[in-house]
């Protein structure tokens, strides 16, 4: 809709604050048929509408991971600090105005206070933002604030946090111990707070109360501790009622009873599945014989829809049903 060159004829034609005027009227008009981009350059935050720069923020602070939100409209920013200060998520209208500006405070991990390191930030809806905060090197917490209000929507600890489509509820890997034996660190599966895979047999989902651990699924045989979980990507079906997982659980064995790492010890008889799970706990899982771990890392998930998921290993697509 907007060319470059109808861009520098009406640059040229036009007085800087004429011409930034009209910017300003025609940004609702880009964002919805031209590009809109937003980019962090040399810490500052700069708005590229339609392949124009334009600069947003000239406080020179250390800014990173600038985003636009989903209906573009705004931006959001990490401000880092050094020193006794505590990282900030900015909030920008697309005139570089700033709306808000947000400390995400932990409340699942003691003390109650803002989060001292922000990994990373994302859009939840166009009315939400949530942070990862830096808690071990084994967990994250994950922190979805409302705009609005500063409170907290979601606080939950562990790896790999994904907001269902609806935006309403986030699966994770369910917080493990750092510093800790293989089979103290076995992956499970939570929505929100409740863990949902795997369990026992015959065991429902159980709500995890503050920080407990899981229910019990790794089994001691001899020596050999069997079934360790350890899952790569999650996916949310596209009605936010399921989740996909690559599952490869594994076996080890201790060097000695008194082993505490992984190096201090043998891993054997891994075997990798598809999960998929739905939120009230029911289990589909689909043996994925003859790949290796390396190309199921690879792997792509895309879900073709509610209940049907395309898996491709190798350039090869497997299709997976649901009941």
């Amino acid at each position: 809709m907007f060319s470059r060159a109808l861009w520098r004829t009406v640059k040229l034609l036009l007085t800087k604050p004429a011409f930034i005027l009209l910017l300003h009227l025609l940004l609702p008009f880009i964002a919805e048929s031209g590009t809109l981009e937003v980019e962090v350059r040399e810490s500052e935050i700069w708005l590229i509408a339609d392949g124009l720069p334009r600069q947003l923020t000239h406080d020179g602070k250390y800014k990173v991971g600038a985003l636009l939100s989903p209906s573009k409209n705004r931006i959001a920013y990490t401000e880092q600090c050094t020193g006794e200060c505590r990282p900030s998520v900015v909030i920008l209208d697309l005139e570089g105005h700033r709306v808000k500006s947000i400390q995400p405070r932990h409340e699942m991990v003691p003390p109650i206070e803002p989060c001292a390191s922000i990994i990373s930030i994302a859009w939840v809806g166009d009315s939400a933002i949530a942070a990862e905060c830096h808690v071990t090197p084994s967990a994250s917490e994950y922190i979805e604030t409302d705009i609005s209000t500063g409170k907290n929507i979601h606080d939950l600890v562990g790896l790999g946090f994904t907001p269902s489509p609806d935006g309403k509820r986030v699966a994770h890997v369910g917080w493990i111990m750092h510093f800790a034996p293989p089979y103290a660190q076995s992956y499970y599966l939570q929505v929100d707070h409740t863990i949902i895979y795997p369990l026992p047999k015959g065991m429902k989902p159980v709500e995890q109360v503050d920080l407990t651990e899981a229910p019990e699924v790794v089994r001691k045989e001899g020596p050999t501790y069997k079934g360790i979980h350890e899952f790569g990507e999650i996916s949310w079906s596209p009605d936010s009622r399921h989740i996909a997982l690559m599952d490869c659980p594994y076996d080890w064995t201790p060097n000695t009873p008194e082993s505490l790492s992984a190096a201090d010890g043998k891993e054997s008889g891994r075997r990798c599945s598809l999960a998929i799970v739905s939120t009230a706990g029911e289990v589909a899982i689909f043996p994925l014989n003859g790949s290796s771990l390396r190309d199921l890392s690879e792997a792509r998930m895309s879900w073709k829809n509610p209940r049907q998921l395309s898996l491709e290993v190798k350039g090869i697509d497997r299709l997976f049903k649901i009941q």
